[in-house]
């Protein structure tokens, strides 16, 4: 297989030096491309093992859940903002690809483009247009504008509740340094913590121009930090931002873990935007897929981009997938010098291999558990998986554009969901109650007797609770879970949680999804 080009420092995580019989991670991979209403769940090998056709076509990219549901964004019909990869209508289908949960953000003000992120919570969190008018723009202090002006919006909605629960604008963290007589007039270099008005060309890869202004198109969540980032296609950088606030305190510069409101905690990819630095210091041309590298991951807690590398003039544009570890202090908080950029001044790895791994737009990387990372191509939607050296171990190509792809290892919650057992003759018969708000009872019915394991996890796959470990007999059994309120209790959080079924003889693999209350 043909390698790449992999950047080593000396801190970074793994030895690039060594590479023990490369291997491919077996799993799956979960994918749609752009414009379709079809998502695939595939074999190494290209195989289907799911296929779910939708109602809408896809704005960006699929999740797979713990139990085995689908989220997706799809196109809503007669939305009335329409720029690149605009979507509106976020649905969860079950395995057998029936809706089992909808809502639109799509209005004459509001409309969701790009991407979304399931939470551990069971809530979405939603990237959103927000229109406001040329007069609006120009009032902040916009110029050289002549039409309307569609800054970000991030919400966090609620499918149980069917409510947002949260929300943040871009709009109130925005700074301008040409007219003191209009709000947030001040010194750029000053206040990186806030978003210069005035940078970029709204709608400049849109055809026709709309008002998109920072096209933001990947966002992620981390729930140790309680914190957001999301990345920007015009800006050429990417943000973190807090979620421990209120919603009245993301309007402002004060409340939540860091104590700065709804201002931009960290921000990297191109300094010039707030005066920290000039085109020598970007690193950035396009960006796509940031996401956190997940917990137990080789690299946790790093961050992970998929810099398009779209540079000026021609011949040498190449892409890039990096992986930084932001600068933090002594109390955790993000750090930034006074008179400097944010740091670090280089990633902790990369891949790359110009002439051959390119995608001036779309695209995105993941970090697997075995420590390969998966990259996506999304003009040409080739897919290559590779080692911490950069040797390519695995390629896919979805057969059109793909905004992001996922893979999975095989142990993944929900993902066998579907084994041999007729239902009726084994598995999980009843939850109730469901939703609880103290304990529950889980039933499971055995054919034969047989090797079982009963476990509770939470929405990110996590054990909380192994209620069943060892053989049984044929017939119904019931296991409790108690979750607050006696001596055993586990004192678990609100949110949703997954009963998973092991049945050895004859296999089968089951998952239901619990509903715990406050």
């Amino acid at each position: 297989m043909k390698s790449g080009i992999v950047t080593c420092l000396a801190f970074i995580f793994l030895s690039c030096a060594v590479v023990a019989q490369a291997q491919v991670l077996d799993g799956h991979m979960l994918y749609n491309t752009m414009n379709s209403t079809t998502t695939r769940l595939i074999t190494n090998e290209g195989q289907t093992i799911n296929t779910w056709y939708c109602t809408a076509r896809v704005a960006y990219m699929p999740y797979l859940m713990p139990d085995s549901t689908i989220w997706r964004p799809g196109q809503a019909s007669g939305a009335s903002m329409r720029g690149a990869a605009y979507g509106g209508r976020i649905e969860q289908y079950n395995w057998n690809g029936t809706v089992i949960k909808e809502f639109l953000w799509s209005n004459q003000n509001h409309q969701q483009h790009h991407d979304i992120q399931p939470m551990p919570n069971g809530n979405v969190l939603v990237v959103s247009w927000e229109r406001k008018t040329r007069e609006e723009a120009q009032a902040m202090g916009r110029v050289n504008i002549s039409g309307e002006m569609w800054p970000l919006e991030i919400i966090d909605y609620d499918p149980l509740g069917d409510s947002v629960v949260w929300e943040w604008h871009v709009w109130d963290h925005l700074i301008q340094d040409v007219d003191p007589g209009k709000p947030n007039y001040g010194v750029i270099a000053e206040h990186p913590e806030l978003l210069d008005i005035n940078l970029g060309r709204l709608g400049e890869d849109d055809p026709p121009p709309t008002g998109d202004w920072i096209h933001a198109n990947a966002i992620d969540y981390n729930e140790a930090r309680d914190e957001i980032v999301f990345c920007s296609h015009h800006m050429h950088e990417l943000y973190v931002i807090d979620h421990s606030t209120t919603t009245e305190e993301a309007r402002g510069h004060s409340g939540g873990n860091s104590g700065m409101g709804g201002d931009i905690l960290y921000r990297w990819g191109n300094p010039q935007n707030y005066d920290r630095g000039n085109s020598g210091d970007r690193r950035f041309y396009v960006v796509h897929g940031v996401n956190w590298i997940d917990p137990e991951f080789p690299g946790e807690g790093n961050i992970f981009i998929f810099n398009n590398g779209d540079r000026p003039g021609s011949g040498n544009d190449y892409s890039s997938v990096e992986e930084i570890i932001p600068p933090v202090d002594s109390n955790g908080h993000y750090y930034i010098a006074p008179d400097s950029a944010y740091g670090p001044e280089e990633p902790v790895w990369i891949y790359s291999d110009p002439g051959t791994f390119y995608s001036n737009h779309l695209s995105g990387a993941f970090r697997l558990p075995n420590g390969n990372t998966i990259a996506c191509e999304g003009t040409s939607g080739h897919v290559i998986e590779v080692t911490p050296a950069g040797q390519i171990v695995w390629q896919y190509n979805c057969g059109g554009q793909t905004g992001r792809v996922q893979k999975y290892a095989l142990d993944f919650l929900g993902i066998e969901a579907h084994g041999a057992c007729v239902p009726d003759r084994c598995g999980l018969e009843r939850i109730s109650p469901n939703p609880f708000s103290r304990s529950t009872r889980i039933s499971y019915y055995l054919s034969t007797t047989s090797e079982v394991l009963l476990t509770v996890h939470d929405a990110a796959g996590r054990v909380v609770a192994t209620l069943a470990n060892g053989v049984k007999g044929p017939g119904i059994h019931k296991a409790e879970l108690h979750a607050r309120g006696s001596t055993d209790a586990r004192t678990l959080p609100a949110g949703v949680y997954f009963a998973r079924l092991v049945v050895r003889t004859p296999a089968h693999t089951e998952t239901e999804k619990l509903v715990l209350t406050q």
